[in-house]
């Protein structure tokens, strides 16, 4: 397994964590949480999202520069 995989492994499974910190936080906060954890748990979702896009492009298409990508079609690649 090259190095960039193991670093998009590792990226996901710290992500997996993050996640369940922030639903631990929401539960925490009863039917009123504060609002900071909502922020929280909004910029893990942008983060995973960013990963996926990361993780396409590793192991998907390999490689491809973001504008070929849009070019072809590809979905969730931004410059």
């Amino acid at each position: 397994m090259s190095a960039l995989s193991l670093a998009v492994d590792a990226l996901n499974a710290r992500l997996v964590a993050a996640e369940a910190i922030g639903d631990a936080l929401e539960l925490a906060g009863g039917d009123t949480s504060p609002p900071w954890v909502y922020v929280y748990q909004t910029q893990i979702e942008g983060i995973r999202e960013a990963a996926e896009v990361l993780e396409t492009l590793t192991r998907g298409i390999g490689g491809v520069a973001p504008d070929i990508a849009k070019r072809n079609g590809i979905e969730g690649v931004e410059r």
